[in-house]
C-alpha cells in the first residue's frame, strides 16, 4: 500500500459550467484520475489517493466540495475511506464485506423520488429547488444535493439554464422498483450503525465464547470497512444491550452474550466455580477490585473490628500490584465505612465493621448445585 502523489495528477483545470455542479465535475476527475492510475500501473487497489487539501489546491475548488464528490464516488465503490488512514482505491468489482447497503444519500433518493410521485410531476416538469426539496424531506440541503446528483447521473433528472442559473426537470416518468420499496423500508427502519451492530454480534457469536476478550474497534473498522466513528457507535448500542462489556484502557471490551437465554446479570455472569479450569470474574473486575476482595478476605480471616490492618505497601507486596491500586481499593472500603485511616506516627488503617460478603452470597445463590461436588 502506498500513497499516490499529487504530482501524478492529470487534467488538472476543471471548467464549470452551468448544466453540471461542482461535485459532479469534481467526481468525473477523480473516476478519470483513479482509472489513469491503474492503466498506467501507477497504482493498485488499496492504495491512497492524495489528500483532499491536496486535490483542493490541485482543482482550486473548496474542501468541502472534493469531500462531496469523493461520497459519491464511494457510494458507486470506487473508494473507501479510512479514518488517519485516507481515501484508498477499491476494486468497484468486488464487494466483499460491503455492508454499508445505503447511506443519508441513498435515502434522500427514495425519498426525492416519493416526493415527486406524490406530488404528480410529471415528465418534462419543473421541480421544486433543492431547498425546497430538502425541507419537504426533513434532510439538509447538503444530502439533497447530493442525491440530486445521483438522479442527474442516472437520467432521473436533468439540468436547464434558467435566468443565468440552472433548473431541475424530471427527465422521465417517475415509478419506485420492487427494490426502491424494499430499501425505502429498510431506510425507515434500519441504518449503518444498526447494521454494523448486528453484524459484530454475529462475528462474536460465530468466533468466541461468553467472557472472552473481542477484538478492538480498529479491528472492526478494518474488517468492515467503515469508520471508527461507526464502530465507537455500534459499540455503545451493544454496551447498553450489555451484550458486551466494555472496560477502560487495557482491559478491553469482553464478551457477555446476553442473547443467551441462561444469560443473567453481568455479575451473576462471571461467578464461576473457583475451581474451574478458566475463572471468568478475572476478565471482569479491574485490578483494584481484586485488591478489594482480596483485602475483604483477608480482614475476615485475620481481624476483627477495631483492629489495625497493614498498611499498603505491605498489602501491595502481599498481592504484587501497585501501591496505587491498592489505594483504590483500600479508598472504596474507606466510603463502603469498613476502614478509616488516621494519620500520624500511631496512626493507620483500622477496621470500623467487618466487610460483607455479597459477591459469595450472588454466586452461591446462582450455583446452588455447587455444594453437591
Amino acid at each position: 500500500m502506498k500513497k499516490i502523489s499529487i504530482s501524478e495528477a492529470i487534467n488538472a483545470n476543471i471548467s464549470l459550467d452551468l448544466k453540471s455542479t461542482k461535485e459532479e465535475l469534481v467526481l468525473e476527475w477523480l473516476i478519470e484520475f483513479k482509472n489513469y492510475l491503474l492503466k498506467n500501473n501507477i497504482a493498485t487497489f488499496g492504495d491512497i489517493m492524495p489528500s483532499k487539501k491536496d486535490i483542493s489546491k490541485l482543482l482550486k475548488i473548496s474542501t468541502g466540495t472534493i469531500q462531496n464528490a469523493i461520497k459519491i464516488a464511494e457510494d458507486m465503490g470506487h473508494f473507501t475511506s479510512k479514518q488517519c488512514i485516507g481515501t484508498m482505491i477499491s476494486d468497484i468489482e468486488n464487494k466483499e464485506n460491503n455492508i454499508k447497503m445505503f447511506s443519508k444519500k441513498d435515502k434522500a433518493v427514495v425519498e426525492i423520488k416519493k416526493f415527486l410521485i406524490s406530488h404528480s410531476y410529471e415528465e418534462n416538469e419543473f421541480i421544486p429547488t433543492i431547498s425546497e426539496i430538502a425541507h419537504e424531506i426533513k434532510t439538509s440541503t447538503n444530502t439533497v444535493r447530493l442525491a440530486i446528483s445521483e438522479l442527474v447521473m442516472q437520467g432521473v433528472l436533468r439540468k436547464e439554464s434558467y435566468n443565468k442559473k440552472f433548473a431541475l426537470v424530471l427527465n422521465t416518468k417517475l415509478k419506485l422498483s420492487d427494490k426502491e420499496k424494499t430499501a425505502h423500508s429498510d431506510i425507515k427502519n434500519k441504518n449503518l450503525v444498526k447494521i454494523l451492530k448486528e453484524n459484530i454480534k454475529k462475528y462474536l457469536q460465530q468466533n468466541h465464547k461468553t467472557g472472552d476478550k473481542i477484538p478492538s474497534n480498529k479491528f472492526f473498522t478494518e474488517y468492515y470497512k467503515v469508520s471508527i466513528r461507526t464502530v465507537n457507535s455500534a459499540m455503545k448500542e451493544l454496551n447498553k444491550e450489555k451484550f458486551i462489556l466494555s472496560r477502560r484502557g487495557n482491559y478491553g471490551s469482553i464478551f457477555l452474550n446476553t442473547s443467551l437465554k441462561e444469560a443473567r446479570s453481568e455479575k451473576s455472569m462471571f461467578m464461576s466455580k473457583p475451581q474451574g479450569k478458566k475463572d471468568l470474574k478475572k476478565t471482569y473486575n479491574y485490578k483494584w477490585e481484586f485488591a478489594l476482595d482480596n483485602i475483604k478476605n483477608y480482614i475476615l480471616k485475620n481481624h476483627e473490628a477495631g483492629d489495625k490492618i497493614p498498611s499498603m505497601k505491605e498489602f501491595a507486596e502481599k498481592l504484587n500490584i501497585s501501591v496505587t491500586t491498592v489505594k483504590k481499593a483500600v479508598y472504596e472500603l474507606i466510603q463502603q465505612g469498613v476502614l478509616f485511616t488516621i494519620k500520624g506516627k500511631y496512626g493507620g488503617l483500622f477496621i470500623v465493621e467487618l466487610p460483607q460478603r455479597e459477591d459469595s452470597y450472588t454466586w452461591l445463590a446462582i450455583n446452588p448445585d455447587y455444594f453437591e461436588d
